[in-house]
This record gives C-alpha cells, structure tokens and sequence, in this order.
C-alpha cells in the first residue's frame, strides 16, 4: 500500500545480539542497525538478510559501532549493494576500527581453535563499505539519498549510550518513527544523558534492563564507595585487581572513574594498565570527544594511557582494565583471568553487561559448574565482585522516555522476554500507548 508502514525484525528480538530492524514505509525500505552474535563456541548469529528478497533496501542507518548492532555490516551490503550507510561521524570514525578488529579476531580464532567456522567477511568488503558512509551530525534533520524531495527525513539524536551513539528519529508523510538504538538517560562518567524528540508516533525500543528490579535504587555514588572498598582491599592484600571491559564506551568510562578516584585520593596510585583494542579506541574519544562535548576536557584520558604487559608482571599492585568485557576465550582479559581467579590476594570487577553463556556471564551468574569448564578452575580463590555502571537506561528511565515521547505504538525489542514483559505490563498499566508489540524474529507488522 502506498501509505502503508510495515515492521520486520530479521535479528534477535527476544534477547540481545544481532540486532537489526527493517522499515518499508510505502515504496521504500529502511533498514535499522545491522549487528552480529559472535557466539563463543559456534559460527556468529547474523539476521536473515535473505528474508528481504525483493524488497527495497535504500539506506542502512547504524544507531552506533558495537558490533550487536553494526557486526554484520558488510554482510548486509552484499545483499543491498546500492544502500548507502548513514550513521554519526564519532560511529563512522569507532565503526572503521571495530569491523577491523572483529575480523582479525575471527582471524585469529581461526588460528588457535582449529575451528571450521570461517571469517564472516573479508578485508576488501569491510574497504569497500567505508566509501558508502555519509555521516550527520546530531540534531541536523537530513535527506536519504535517491528519496523523493521532502519524503523522508532523518535526524539522529544522542543516545547517551556511548560516543556518537544516537536515536534515530524517522519523518514520513506526517508519521514520527523514534527508534532508541541502546539509550542511557542519566548521565554517565564523561556522557550527558540521552536527548528524545518531543513527541513520536511509533516507538522502536531496547528493554536491556527491564526486568531489573533493582537498578533503578541503585545510586552511582554508592557503587563508587563500593569499588573503593573493593580496590583498597585488594591493594592491602598486595594484590592487583582486573577490571574486564569493552573495548568501546565501558573502557572509556572507567579510566575516567579511576583518574579522579587516584587523583581525589581515594584509592592509592598504584600502576593503571590498559591492555587491547580500548588504546586505538581512546584515540578517537580523545579527537572527537570535545567537538561533540565542548566543555568535556578529553585529554584527562591520556594522563593515564599505559603500555601493554604481560601475566607476570602483575605479580604488584596495580589495575588492569583489559577486553573483552565478557572475558570471550584468548582474549587477553580472559587470559589474565584465568591465571587471577588461582590467587586470593587478586581481584575481579565486574563492571559491565555479559551475555550469560561467555565466562563473564559465568563468573557473574557464579555459575561453579561453567566457571570450572570455561576457566579450568576448580574453586575460585580471588575476591570477585559485581557493580552495576550501566550504559542502558534501568526500567524506569524508560518508562519516563515513553511518558515523554507519548506513542501510539511501542515495539519493544533488545532484551530477554522478561524484560520485554516486564514493560508492556507497565506501560499498559500507565495507559501510555494504544498499542504494544513484542514482536517475533521475521514477523511482519503493520503500523501507522
């Protein structure tokens, strides 16, 4: 139909990873986000491009660059080669290094595993793909190429989640489209919070923490004190503490937190070490940052940049803040780990989400059974604690978000059942959309 809106998750939609949304409003087609799964045992997880056979794809719009939601990126331009890519500059500067990454670390398990799970894509694409970027700033309403004059519009709105990540806000025929891509509300360490538009029509929505009960009575302040206490302890002990992190947003985050806790004289000044892909990242926090942030001084993140090293140089006190945040196998924070768990002087935080079937999921779950099959470990002898410095908006910040934006619609999406139960019950308990959807993996859905 002409003015007709229909919905199609080709990725995951009940749990998170692999994100990616189509949108044919009429006689075009948008699609929203192209993630991957990298399973840590079996080939990755990529949405079903195939389903979209036959129909039109005239844009990819990447809401920000971790790879659930940009990984498959090349995959998508193999079966959409005339679609052109529009993200934000910071994505478009972060999306470069972390396809790049991703593909010599499918390289590098290759390698060592032995496994017959090959690349998902090569070199040449990633390439050819970073031609078709046309980034846009936040809040400058633009045109997708090759539309009718005035048809559609596109604005990207901070997102609040990581560096250059954005709201993606859709204008056509008078219809208001808001898909949040992964939203943080309040602010973070070194991020403002999220910026929503003043009213949508129809709501895309992540639910990461939705059926989390108790994020929204957690304070920042007392999870600081906690990791003080935790890190003083540890040092007391004489021993050194690791902090596993993603290489892009939580590593950024943390050497923040650490800077102004050495430099307030919290904790002691004890060796800070950055090991992985987080040192290239930090260079274009450090570059991008203050003209997306004015007041922002990102040089404070350069003040504590340190050199790769080894196991056994941790034998003193110190910190280490290593990737890969879920601690995926040879890896180096999954190596560092393996060798910390055995010493009780040592010590793990857990600062960051990951998926319950990784070894960080494991050590977070306490999982003993798992923790001995994935560490080779029999009893862990470290102090391990969990903090929760989230980058997704608890269940109650996006309540708040849905009061603002007042939808008709609301399709809840990236989170597990539960979560997504969690928040059409309460939306409909507040009366706060005609419609909720939670919609099922290549379901097609009218809207409008």
């Amino acid at each position: 139909m002409k003015n007709e809106i229909t919905y199609l998750a080709l990725g995951e939609t009940s749990r998170i990873g692999a994100s990616s949304h189509y949108l044919r409003l009429g006689r075009w087609g948008i699609l929203l986000d192209a993630g991957i799964d990298p399973h840590p045992s079996a080939a990755p997880v990529v949405p079903e491009y195939e389903r979209l056979k036959g129909q039109p794809v005239n844009a990819v719009i990447i809401s920000h660059a971790h790879l659930d939601h940009l990984g498959s990126l090349p995959i998508a331009l193999r079966h959409f080669p005339e679609a052109r890519i529009y993200l934000t500059p910071a994505t478009a500067a972060l999306s470069e290094i972390m396809l790049y990454h991703y593909l010599k670390v499918q390289e590098r398990r290759v390698h060592l595993e032995r496994t017959r799970y090959q690349p998902c894509y090569l070199e040449q694409e990633i390439d050819h793909l970073l031609f078709l970027f046309q980034s846009f700033a936040y809040n400058f309403p633009f045109k997708i190429h090759g539309f009718q004059e005035s048809e559609i519009t596109i604005q990207f709105w901070d997102a609040g989640h990581i560096l250059g990540s954005a709201g993606i806000e859709i204008r056509w025929k008078g219809t208001r489209i808001f898909y949040t891509g992964n939203t943080k509300k309040s602010p973070q360490f070194i991020l403002r919070g999220a910026k929503y538009p003043a009213g949508t029509d129809i709501l895309i929505t992540e639910t990461t923490y939705g059926d989390n009960e108790t994020a929204p009575f957690i304070k920042r302040p007392s999870e600081i004190n906690r990791l003080v206490h935790f890190i003083k302890e540890r040092i007391q002990f004489g021993g050194a503490i690791l902090i596993p992190v993603f290489a892009l947003g939580r590593t950024q985050e943390i050497m923040l937190l650490l800077h102004r806790l050495i430099t307030q004289q919290k904790i002691p000044p004890v060796p800070l070490y950055l090991i992985g892909m987080g040192i290239k990242i930090n260079r274009i926090y450090d570059r991008l940052l203050h003209k997306i942030y004015p007041d922002y001084k990102a040089k404070l993140l350069k003040t504590i940049t340190g050199d790769t090293l080894y196991r056994k140089k941790f034998r003193k006190p110190s910190i280490i803040l290593a990737t890969s945040g879920m601690m995926m196998p040879n890896t180096l924070s999954y190596e560092i780990a393996s060798d910390f768990l055995l010493d009780r002087r040592n010590g793990i935080a857990l600062v960051g989400w990951a998926d319950p079937e990784t070894p960080g999921g494991s050590l977070r779950q306490g999982n003993q059974q798992k923790i001995r099959e994935v560490f080779g470990v029999e009893d862990i002898h470290c102090g391990l604690e969990t903090f929760y410095f989230s980058a997704h908006s608890h269940r109650e910040e996006l309540i708040s978000m849905v009061e603002q934006l007042r939808p008709r619609q609301v399709i809840l999406c990236h989170g597990e059942l539960s979560s997504q139960g969690w928040m059409k019950e309460r939306l409909e308990e507040k009366r706060l959309a005609e419609q909720i959807i939670l919609p099922e993996k290549h379901q097609e859905i009218t809207l409008g």
